[in-house]
């Protein structure tokens, strides 16, 4: 057990509320009450000394649920600064893939690690990702603790290869036999196709097939260029990317839509209509010279919006905060508009919104038996005093060094800037071996 004494805490509706204690049992928070030192005597007394609970000051500290990232490419931080200063067509086919066709289950494995290892640092509990080599990436993940939604994309060039040939395939069902023999949920298969651009009709009704007898969730990009955006009208009879998968039937299943900076009115009714979820990842799309997504129309449309890092490759860094402010600041300077993306909605997209979309039943929130995923912020810094009003503090102002904590499940893996789960040391001197043999491979 763990008590968080006197902490304040955003409640659902990210108001304030101070000074309460908050029991964590086994992996959910037990209760929620005002501070006071006998509110706790009942579960005491049920325990002897030896189970009583490490108790936490929550002075100066505040509690929130912990963060979503919601589209990933967790092991692309081995690819973190190779393929500057090219838009993603060029990016993509002559620097990322003939890197990615030479790594192994071993370097995805330490790769992910060392993406991990940043997720934590800002608060992010559970993340969506798209990438191969799955064997490595699922070991990283068991070790640290985290919890993730995985797939392997469809990303194939040839129209007469069928998805059960694929590496998708296998991955996929690595993932189903993992999930078979670790029912916690803490890792969930999904489906992913990597676009349109990347993938032909039949595969991706094949892949429709698997991940309706599956019951997965399918994760795919979805207009994050212009270029992707046209090219798919042309090939399609004036179709968008969106309109080209609705009409193959993809939207029957739960979709987690990554960047769509393209989208059109016509198919962000499409994308409502059919409770999908548009992932904004802003750093990325400017990054690459893609654009930037009209997440306001997203909004006004009623569109489930998150929020998400995307690879290190493209961001490059992996801090949600930092992505989270980044989204509010760019739309309202380019729409002109101060209250476009108020503290709150932001909050919503990296908390509640992520856990819905991920299927995560009693999650993403601050409640009495809810998981207890967590992200403590220490308030007892320059940058967030004085508070106003906290969920702008944390937008605006809190960086990583405001991190103290993260949990999940019940359990810290990460606390006042040291690892519990991981040997961060080791990852550096592992990525950098790695880094160095294929530089030499592809030379």
């Amino acid at each position: 057990m763990i008590l968080l004494k006197n902490i304040d805490y955003l409640d659902h509706n990210f108001v304030h509320q101070k000074n309460v204690d908050i029991l964590i049992k086994d992996n959910i928070i037990k209760k929620i009450s005002p501070s006071s030192d006998d509110n706790f005597d009942d579960f005491f007394s049920e325990c002897n000394s030896e189970h009583h609970p490490e108790i936490i000051d929550g002075k100066n500290k505040v509690v929130l649920p912990g963060f979503y990232n919601m589209h990933s490419h967790v092991p692309m931080t081995l690819l973190r600064g190779y393929g500057e200063g090219l838009n993603l067509q060029n990016w993509l086919f002559t620097k990322i893939f003939p890197f990615e066709n030479l790594l192994t289950a071993e370097d995805t494995y330490w790769g992910t690690l060392l993406g991990l290892s940043e997720f934590l640092a800002s608060g992010i509990i559970s993340f969506s990702d798209m990438y191969m080599r799955m064997p490595g990436i699922v070991k990283a993940i068991d070790e640290v603790g985290i919890k993730a939604n995985l797939c392997n994309a469809i990303t194939d060039f040839g129209p007469g290869i069928k998805f059960c040939e694929t590496e998708a395939y296998r991955d996929e069902m690595f993932l189903l036999e993992y999930m078979k023999n670790n029912p916690t949920q803490k890792i969930i298969a999904d489906a992913g196709i990597h676009a349109e651009y990347t993938s032909y009709p039949e595969q991706v009704l094949q892949l429709l097939e698997f991940a309706v007898e599956n019951n997965l969730i399918i994760q795919l990009h979805l207009s994050e260029t212009a270029f992707e955006h046209e090219e798919c009208k042309q090939r399609h009879q004036g179709k968008t990317p969106t309109e080209y998968f609705f009409d193959l039937g993809v939207f029957q299943q739960k979709c987690i839509l990554a960047h769509g900076v393209y989208v059109e009115e016509k198919d962000l009714r499409i994308i409502q209509q059919n409770a999908a979820v548009l992932v904004h990842n802003p750093a990325s799309n400017l990054k690459l010279g893609s654009g930037f997504a009209s997440v306001g129309k997203w909004l006004d449309f009623d569109v489930t919006v998150c929020i998400g890092t995307d690879g290190a490759a493209s961001n490059n860094d992996l801090d949600i905060l930092q992505e989270t402010r980044l989204a509010a600041l760019v739309q309202k300077g380019l729409k002109r508009n101060p209250k476009l993306l108020k503290p709150e909605q932001l909050l919503q997209m990296i908390t509640i919104n992520g856990a819905i979309a991920q299927g995560r039943n009693n999650c993403g929130q601050i409640e009495e038996d809810y998981a207890a995923d967590l992200v403590i912020f220490d308030l007892d810094t320059p940058n967030m005093q004085p508070v106003y009003d906290l969920a702008t503090n944390i937008i605006y102002s809190a960086n990583l060094k405001n991190v103290y904590l993260t949990m999940v499940d019940g359990r810290i893996l990460y606390r006042n800037g040291e690892y519990q789960t991981l040997d961060i040391e080791k990852i550096k001197f592992a990525v950098n071996r790695i880094k160095n043999e294929k530089l030499a491979q592809l030379s």
